[in-house]
């Protein structure tokens, strides 16, 4: 199912929690809202699932307005962060319930309970209660049960929030498995750019209410929109400076550690203020011989990990800057001078 939002807006009281937010969630699509706590990512869920009404816009499932639809008849499955099981049913029971809510036959309430929790590799645990199942065991089941129902769209609301590492690791896998399996539309809703980053087909990162971009994991990661975006996503250095020269798709930015030039991915002028945006695993020691982009600093902490070395530096006007080398041949230590270099392609411009 395509699930549509046309400028939609939500209030409550003073606060805009959602504004004029327009997207697209294609079918078949896994699908992530993105964003800080508070940023209305959770509320665009609820609007979908009919928990709440939009103020202004309109919402459409296949091109259908479903204003006015009551949410037990959108067809849409949901899995909240802290499972919402009856304790008093068994597994089995709770995956049937809203199988039981629509009065579906007895053998094909036990075909489509016993197909759903094949999918999430429950059928074992059946008969259990959810008090003695794990955290992860409990989220799977919940995840059959919104499964059971064949929906248009699975929304997922933090579901991974309450595991530990070990577990949240395992279930992504999962929800990734089923995905890919079954090709159902997903709306997942989360804070954690990993998750994101590991799992989306595309992304939607919210701020304040609006979105501030949408694409795909590369996309957002690599070519940031906006300050905002690259803070949020990751970790960015930022050195602000002016353009010096634009030439052949190239941006020359004058900063006080000298020259940076980035491709150009949107319209400067000489003499706009910018901000170069680079991450710190863009920023390596430069060889010798290497005459652009170079930035002196000063390595205040060099942590160690075997594979990486991750530096934390400052630069000759104080700044802190971020670094991260990979296969490290030279352990460096606190006061050791560091010429690092980027390419081009890895630096992203913005607006101060």
């Amino acid at each position: 199912m395509k699930v549509t939002l046309r400028s939609v807006s939500k209030r409550f009281g003073s606060v805009v929690a959602v504004d004029d937010v327009s997207l697209d969630i294609e079918n078949g699509e896994l699908f992530f809202l993105l964003g800080p706590s508070g940023c209305g990512k959770t509320t665009v869920l609820r609007l979908i699932a009919g928990f709440y009404a939009p103020d202004a816009g309109e919402i459409l499932f296949d091109g259908r307005p479903v204003h006015g639809v009551p949410p037990h008849q959108r067809n849409t499955g949901m899995v909240f962060q802290n499972y919402a099981l009856w304790p008093h049913m068994t597994v089995a029971q709770n995956v049937a319930y809203g199988l039981d809510v629509r009065g579906l036959p007895r053998a094909e309430k036990k075909r489509r309970v016993r197909e759903a929790l094949e999918i999430v590799r429950m059928s074992e645990h059946a008969d259990r209660s959810p008090a003695q199942l794990s955290g992860g065991q409990q989220q799977r089941v919940a995840l059959a049960r919104a499964l059971v129902i064949q929906p248009g769209i699975l929304l997922l609301d933090e579901p991974l929030s309450n595991l530990d590492a070990k577990l949240r690791l395992e279930t992504r896998e999962e929800i990734t498995r089923i995905h890919e399996e079954t090709r159902l539309t997903m709306l997942y809703v989360t804070h954690d750019q990993k998750e994101a980053l590991s799992m989306a087909d595309r992304i939607g990162v919210m701020n304040a209410g609006r979105l501030a971009q949408v694409g795909t994991p590369h996309e957002i990661y690599r070519t940031p929109n906006s300050r905002f975006v690259a803070d949020f996503i990751g970790e960015m250095n930022f050195i602000a400076g002016r353009v010096a020269q634009c030439a052949g798709g190239l941006v020359t930015v004058a900063t006080d550690c000298g020259h940076l030039t980035a491709v150009e991915t949107r319209p400067f002028q000489v003499g706009d203020a910018v901000l170069c945006g680079i991450r710190p695993e863009a920023l390596t020691p430069a060889l010798v011989g290497t005459e652009s982009n170079l930035i002196c600093a000063v390595v205040e902490r060099a942590t160690y990990l075997g594979e990486v070395q991750q530096y934390r530096l400052k630069l000759a006007d104080g700044q802190p800057l971020r670094a991260l080398e990979t296969n490290p041949e030279v352990v460096r230590e606190p006061g050791d001078s560091l010429t690092l270099t980027a390419r081009p392609q890895d630096i992203v411009l913005f607006e101060p």
